[in-house]
């Protein structure tokens, strides 16, 4: 047998010059066996002629085929879609006796350059035989990995000849059950090499000391190793020269520069036998994947994944994509903010991963391997006769794309079970490669695998797991949000969780795009599915499940996820703007934020505002947006960041991120001198006479001080509680059980950005009970300025025995002194809850802390006024008015100290600001408040603002 043991994949050129080009279409020593091939279709292996066995090719009847390119998309045969279900008898290792075949047949012209002669078949569906010049070379199977013989000795100078034979079925098709359509032939590059004693590369890159180092291990032909010249290039700049005299090599590199996917910065090394070449480059990048707190990280940072899985399809082409689509194809998901690729479910074509390295995606790189349709109980994972193939397929991936930075895990396969099979390809991937990680789904146990990794898990799953356990495995979504049709939903929850834990570390869509196979008719291209073909066994319509369309038009639901995973979030504040960036790594220096304001239609507004540098992760300055002073009708504001110059793929002027919030109108404003003070246990924000202090414990606003007034006796904090009343007494125990009160606060992070006149602080709370596992992640922003105190506050309630409903969500202020008196704007003038205020219309009412609560034969909750705009609420004694809006309306209440009715004897009472409260009902002998009227453990947000 002439078959080469798996390497990596490499080219020689004939300068130095040549070899930083990168482009093997114009290396000197490569041969390209593309185009068109004599061709003849036949029913069975065993219709073969005999002349194709014995080298009488001119006494065959041929047609024509183009390679790269599939049989069926070319005339001969039927393309077939199926999803699960083989559309041959499952019955490995046994395949029909009808079986199509293609014989290809072409003759080239070839000189001998250089000592030894390659010939490379970068992918053939499913098994194939080889002739040169009439000799076998041998067989070849695993449709998408490379197989390479060594045709030195078979080769003449002038014309030679080669034949190929491909069978579409083989045992191995038992492996590839991939999710796709059947498609069959020589689909890549057909290549001849000419090659020196150099035969194989592995550049991994060390971070150690604080030191970026190469480790580069050769191969060699022979029995001797000869010294390799080494040069290592930046750009086009040389920055190390030596050369190799062993087979591995340290080399260190100062002020190496890292490879991430926000910033891909790549060397080439450069290696010859001698001085005049031939050159050999190797593109490769200084990163590391690792594990630290329990989080998968790249250079030092988590890493979250916004990312598809893709399959290689092109609607005329099938799988055999030209290097133009391909470039094209994966610009385009660069460009929507995509950060990662998973790629179902097969190593794709070379060229992919070159563009991967050069623009910045992080790739999950997955094994040719599928056994979906025959996963019984004796499934191809658990039986030996598959154990070498599962262990040759994924050291055969590893070898050729080991060199990438883009790749960042290994993945074994997919929908094939668990069983040894895996643990032994697993070992066998850590021995060659134990740099990067192993994902694969159905190791549900993390046997061999560096994560958990699930389908299509429903997003209170995902968080019962987040909270449940610590110092577990990072949990990765191989899959989710399955994209057939209109949608997918929820993309924001999925990325709020994201977000929130940690341990959630994202996922990739299913999938890219729609694999429907075009055809033309008199009133266009349209594109077809499973049975379109008139396929005995198909899955109909399963393929056309992408964001995109076949042609990658995007869809709505591609656009949505696009907006879901851009890379800046911006905090808005009556006319302020603070800009955030979501990059892990990239520091952006030339941004503006554009605005417009709109107002019943019309533009009343707009400008550029320029963002100063803005670090990973990091807040911008307070921007201060020049709108008109006062209220407007039906007003949005629409803000963008747009670049300056080109950054990445993006040329200058594009709008990296945006977003439209309401506006509701800024109150004239009197000069504000705004200054931020630590000590280790608050934050102290003073505006003019008035100050804000925030506890640096647990998060909460611990005082607010008006005019030199302190209103606050205790923290203002977040609460789901009230008093019960008498349609509550049957589900009591429940809340008790769930022990709504009292409530711990912790902050976990914190944030600050400033303008002369503004400051914006981020809060990152973990609310928990006594006794139970619940809890709630808060975001608050704090903005203080002339106008006051805004509190923006988004809650998410997470943990597996999280409660389903409370009765409210809101703040409490403990007030200094007594409500003397309540003015208010909305329903009014008694009480109203969400299944009682008809008899409460809104307008402008005021009451007396004596007239605000109903006196109830039995002490009670009382006194929520809904649908508030605005409030003021006079302080007994000192007289200080505590004036309240609402960005939406709000929910208020004024009760007793701790939540007790105004009735009781307490000293001092308690403001209520919510966002929720929960319906009345009749269950003390009836029926339960409607589902309508009932406030549920959903995600939440809400704002209002106290003013000074």
């Amino acid at each position: 047998m002439n078959k080469l043991q798996p390497r990596v994949r490499f080219f020689n050129y004939s300068s130095v010059k040549a070899a930083l080009g990168y482009d093997d279409t114009t290396a000197t020593y490569t041969h390209s066996l593309n185009g068109d091939w004599q061709f003849q279709y036949l029913a069975s292996p065993l219709d073969i002629p005999d002349e194709f066995f014995t080298a009488a090719y001119d006494k065959m009847q041929w047609s024509t085929i183009q390679v790269p390119g599939h049989m069926e998309l070319q005339g001969y045969g039927e393309p077939n879609y199926t999803n699960l279900d083989f559309p041959i008898p499952a019955d490995p290792p046994e395949v029909p006796s009808k079986n199509p075949t293609g014989l290809y047949y072409r003759t080239f012209d070839y000189q001998q350059q250089l000592d030894r002669q390659i010939l490379r078949f970068d992918g053939v569906d499913s098994f194939f035989k080889v002739w040169v010049n009439g000799q076998s070379l041998g067989d070849g199977h695993g449709s998408r990995l490379m197989t390479e013989f060594d045709v030195t000795d078979l080769l003449v100078e002038g014309e030679n000849t080669i034949a190929i034979e491909v069978d579409k079925w083989s045992k191995y098709s038992f492996l590839e059950d991939q999710d796709q359509w059947w498609l069959s032939g020589i689909f890549r590059d057909v290549t001849l090499l000419d090659e020196t004693a150099l035969n194989d590369i592995q550049i991994t890159p060390v971070f150690k000391d604080d030191q970026w180092q190469a480790r580069i291990v050769l191969g060699e032909t022979g029995d001797h190793f000869a010294p390799v010249h080494a040069t290592i290039f930046d750009g086009e700049t040389a920055i190390i020269n030596t050369t190799l005299t062993d087979p591995e090599t340290m080399i260190d590199v100062p002020d190496a520069k890292e490879w991430n996917d926000e910033e891909p910065n790549l060397y080439t090394l450069v290696l010859s036998l001698s001085e005049d070449g031939p050159f050999v480059p190797m593109r490769f990048g200084f990163r590391r994947i690792e594990m630290l707190d329990d989080q998968i990280c790249l250079n030092g940072v988590p890493i979250l994944i916004n990312g598809v899985n893709r399959h290689e399809f092109d609607p005329r082409r099938g799988r055999a994509l030209t290097r133009e689509y391909i470039r094209s194809e994966v610009t385009q998901i660069k460009s929507l903010h995509i950060n990662a690729i998973r790629t179902s479910h097969y190593p794709d074509a070379p060229y992919f991963y070159d563009v991967c390295d050069e623009i910045g995606l992080m790739v999950f790189d997955e094994c040719d391997l599928e056994t979906h349709g025959v996963n019984g109980i004796d499934a191809p994972c658990k039986d030996p006769y598959w154990k070498e193939e599962f262990v040759e397929r994924g050291q055969r991936m590893v070898h050729r794309d080991f060199d990438h930075p883009s790749i960042i895990v290994w993945s074994l396969g997919n929908e094939s079970n668990f069983g040894p099979n895996f643990v032994a390809m697993a070992n066998a991937i850590r021995a060659i490669d134990p740099s990067r990680m192993i994902h694969y789904e159905p190791d549900q146990e993390t046997v061999v695998t560096d994560m958990y990794s699930t389908m299509y898990t429903a997003i209170d799953e995902l968080e019962k797991r987040a909270t449940r356990y610590g110092h577990i495995k990072p949990h990765i979504l191989c899959e989710y949000d399955h994209a057939m049709g209109a949608g997918p939903g929820s993309l924001q929850d999925y990325q709020d969780v994201f977000r929130l834990y940690p341990g959630l570390q994202g996922g990739f869509i299913w999938e890219w795009k729609d694999h429907g196979i075009a055809q033309d008719t008199p009133t266009g291209t349209k594109y077809v599915w499973g049975g379109a073909f008139n396929e005995p066994v198909n899955d109909g319509i399963f393929c056309i499940d992408g964001l995109a369309r076949p042609d990658r038009v995007p869809s709505p639901g591609l656009v949505e996820f696009s907006r879901v995973i851009q890379p800046f979030a911006f905090f808005v504040a009556q006319n302020h703007v603070v800009v955030r960036s979501l990059y892990h790594y990239r520091t952006l220096t030339d941004l503006t934020l554009r605005w417009t304001l709109v107002s019943a239609g019309v533009e009343v507004a707009s400008g550029n505002e320029p963002i100063a540098a803005l670090a990973a992760g990091r807040l911008s300055h307070v921007l201060t947006l020049a709108v008109p002073a006062g209220s407007l009708e039906d007003a949005q504001l629409t803000l963008s960041v747009v670049t300056n110059e080109a950054v990445g793929i993006f040329e200058k002027g594009s709008v990296l991120a945006f977003d439209q919030v309401a506006y509701h109108g800024v109150p004239a404003q009197t000069p504000a001198d705004v200054k931020v003070s630590f000590s280790p246990s608050k934050l102290v924000l003073t505006c003019n006479d008035s100050e804000v202090r925030v506890d640096l414990g647990t998060g909460n606003v611990a005082q607010l001080n008006l005019h030199g007034t302190s209103v606050l006796r205790d923290e203002m904090a977040l609460n789901v509680d009230r008093m019960p009343i008498c349609n509550d007494w049957k589900i009591m125990d429940d809340r008790k059980q769930d022990h709504l009160a009292p409530l711990s606060y912790r902050l976990e992070h914190f944030a600050i950005a400033k303008s002369e006149d503004t400051v914006m602080v981020l809060l990152q709370q973990r609310v928990k009970p006594l006794v139970r596992q619940w809890g709630i992640e808060l975001e608050t922003m704090l903005w203080i300025s002339a106008s006051g105190l805004s509190v923006q506050t988004r809650g998410w309630f997470d943990g597996e025995d999280q409660p389903t409903e409370v009765p409210r969500i809101g703040y409490d202020l403990p007030l200094t002194a007594p409500a003397e008196k309540i003015s208010w704007y909305g329903n009014g003038p008694t009480e109203a809850y969400p299944d009682s205020y008809l008899s409460c219309p809104i307008g402008s009412y005021e009451r007396s802390r004596a007239e605000w609560g109903f006196d109830y034969v039995v002490p009670q909750e009382a006194g929520n006024r809904m649908g508030v705009r605005r409030a003021s609420v006079t302080l007994a004694q000192t007289q200080t008015a505590l004036q309240v809006t609402g960005a939406e309306p709000l929910n208020l209440n004024v009760v007793g100290a701790g939540g007790v009715t105004l009735q009781a004897e307490t000293q001092t009472d308690d403001l209520r600001i919510d966002a929720k409260v929960a319906g009345l009902g009749s269950n003390a002998c009836g029926p339960l408040p409607l589902e309508r009227y009932r406030v549920y453990t959903a995600p939440f947000d809400y704002a209002f603002m106290l003013h000074f």
